[in-house]
């Protein structure tokens, strides 16, 4: 029998390194029972039932202990550290998948400079808890760290001369290398994924899932969910995609619009004598269509139906449930879609690029003035900086309003006060305006005390008595945002300057569980379809979408639909769009789930477009 003699030094460094392997996978146990909401079973599941994928997980959260130990030598403090870092980041986490049911993902961390405006979104009860856990750990850690002083070799050698050896520097960069080289090696596969759907690991015995990131954090854990998500910062270049491709895709295109234009007899838009606005609506959902799951007497948007019901109108569906608002921005400004990417474009993509072809840009090429209105903070998603890469000369926020009026106990700027930022640049200005507005009224927290009274009571959440105060508080900011938007209609039809309105609700709320979680897709897809109008003060040229007859699209479709609606000139681009829109109206990964829409030649040829304008050489914009 063969027996190992380890010296002292070699024993120390075993048992600090079995302290990290042991706390790496504790750590791993807390991140993922946090990652699933506290849920037992899933948790168990994803120990038990991937065990290949769980101690993966564990493995690199060894990495990075690892890594650590060549900053920290002390093993105590250093899982301290991991600890702290894990309970802020899953902390995080759950506020955001409560709110908008989506884990954390790396676009989020964009957004860090806005914490003071985000500020608003949280309760400062639970960070206080928060610090206080963070406190006893490395309480804990101190303790540890006396009681258990000789099991580890000495952090620094008093007796060398050298600094650089006294510290042990060499030794400390040379672990710092080899763990983070060793983490780059295992974890490529999951930062250079192919892009599918799903795509099976079979290493791991599990596949990576790219329609639906809560089933991927929960599948596979929060580690390999977040590196999956890295690859989104750049996009996946598209088979065939050349310059002489895109080329011949604008000559085909640009011939087409020649012909439609000569058929169809449409007008200039720079000959157009009236405004353009679109208002997206934050969180506007038509709720009594959900009263199979919720019970409720009333009509939440009774103004908004009497509305719809005069002019083209429809629903559209959402990209998202509970969030995702800048998404539903970029793409019914640029017809572009977000599907292939799947990130956020406004904070990840457009920052990179000078100008984007959008409603804005082509209004301004045709006379408009363009203004972007936002009652809240203009760095939040970098619309500062995206809206101007869209072509809006002018950016009004919140500090800029001239109205800044708030329901009750509501910490958000009212429709109201956004619709009379509207009216007033019209009012104000000669030229025609094109003006982009993204209320907040309706954004969450839904607190109980919102408002002095709720006009509507749930009826069958008596179980459930946080979250049925939530859906009746939601439904109370709906129905004041309702009675403004009829406010505004009715000025804008006793106005002689003519005016435009692309209306629509971004999303839903995070309230309606009941419906987003419905085992039947009919179902959940009520708590993505929100109200879609087009309103105009003057007779439009083609009026035949009355009453819910435009057809549901997500929101890439919104240009080209008005534009038809108004029988103006569009932009070549447009009349792929159409074809897709005509093809494959609903265009988003949580519509299809698994499965995935047929890759038509139409739709392959969208992709690179998208791909181009966002991510590519551009050769669709140079002249």
């Amino acid at each position: 029998m063969i027996k190992i003699h380890l010296t002292p030094k070699w024993r120390k460094i075993l048992v600090k390194y079995s302290v990290l392997a042991i706390g790496a996978i504790l750590l791993t146990i807390f991140l993922q029972y946090r990652t699933v909401i506290y849920d037992a079973g899933k948790l168990l599941n994803f120990i038990f039932g991937s065990p290949l994928v769980f101690l993966y997980n564990s493995f690199l959260m060894f990495l990075i202990a690892a890594c650590l130990d060549g900053i920290i030598r002390r093993p105590f403090f250093n899982l301290a550290l991991l600890l702290s870092s894990l309970i802020i980041i899953s902390y995080v986490n759950i506020n955001k998948f409560v709110i908008r049911g989506t884990p954390l993902l790396p676009e989020d961390f964009q957004l860090a400079e806005q914490a003071s405006s985000l500020s608003k979104f949280i309760d400062f009860g639970s960070i206080f808890r928060v610090i206080f856990a963070i406190i006893i750990v490395f309480i804990t850690a101190n303790v540890l760290t006396k009681l258990t002083k000789d099991w580890f070799e000495p952090i620094s050698s008093p007796d060398a001369k050298n600094w650089w050896r006294r510290h042990h520097l060499t030794k400390r960069f040379t672990i710092i290398a080899v763990a983070f080289a060793i983490f780059l090696a295992v974890t490529s596969f999951i930062r250079h994924h192919p892009g599918e759907r799903t795509a099976r690991i079979d290493c791991l015995d599990t596949s990576l899932v790219a329609w639906n990131q809560a089933v991927n954090y929960e599948k596979n854990g929060f580690i390999v969910g977040f590196l999956y998500n890295l690859s989104k910062f750049q996009l996946n270049k598209p088979d065939g995609y050349s310059e002489e491709k895109i080329l011949s895709l604008r000559r085909k295109y640009t011939k087409q619009k020649k012909q439609d234009e000569k058929i169809n007899k449409r007008s200039s838009l720079k000959k157009a004598k009236y405004n353009i606005v679109t208002i997206l609506n934050e969180s506007f959902i038509d709720a009594t269509r959900l009263k199979g799951q919720y019970d409720f007497d009333g009509d939440v948007m009774p103004n908004t139906r009497r509305i719809a019901a005069q002019h083209p109108s429809g629903f559209m569906y959402s990209l998202d449930y509970g969030g995702g608002t800048a998404n539903m921005e970029f793409e019914s400004d640029t017809s572009l879609t977000n599907y292939w990417a799947n990130t956020v474009p406004f904070t990840s993509l457009l920052p990179k690029l000078k100008t984007i072809p959008s409603i804005a840009s082509y209004a301004k090429q045709n006379g408009y003035e363009t203004v972007a209105i936002h009652p809240f903070n203009g760095g939040m998603y970098k619309r500062n900086i995206a809206l101007k890469t869209e072509g809006f000369d002018r950016f009004i926020t919140e500090s800029e309003m001239s109205f800044k009026e708030k329901d009750a106990n509501s910490q958000y700027i009212n429709d109201r006060s956004a619709y009379n930022q509207v009216l007033k640049e019209i009012k104000t200005h000669k030229k025609k305006q094109m003006i982009s507005l993204a209320t907040m009224q309706n954004h969450s927290p839904y607190n109980p005390d919102l408002y002095p009274e709720f006009h509507f009571k749930i009826k069958n959440m008596d179980d459930e008595p946080e979250k049925k105060a939530s859906v009746e508080s939601f439904l109370e900011t709906m129905y004041q945002s309702d009675k403004y938007f009829g406010e505004f209609i009715a000025k804008l039809d006793k106005m002689k300057e003519k005016t435009v309105v692309v209306f629509y609700g971004d999303h839903s709320p995070g309230v309606f569980e009941k419906t987003n979680d419905h085992s039947d897709k009919k179902i959940r897809d009520l708590a993505r379809e929100t109200p879609h109008i087009i309103y105009a003060n003057f007779k439009l040229h083609d009026d035949s979408g009355k009453n819910g007859r435009l057809p549901t699209t997500t929101p890439n479709c919104f240009n080209n639909t008005l534009f038809d609606v108004l029988n103006v000139k569009k932009p070549a681009y447009l009349y792929l769009v159409d074809k897709v829109c005509k093809e494959t109206p609903i265009l988003t990964q949580a519509y299809y789930g698994e499965s995935a829409p047929f890759k038509s030649t139409t739709l392959s040829e969208y992709e690179l477009l998208t791909y181009d304008i966002l991510g590519g050489k551009r050769y669709w914009t140079k002249k």
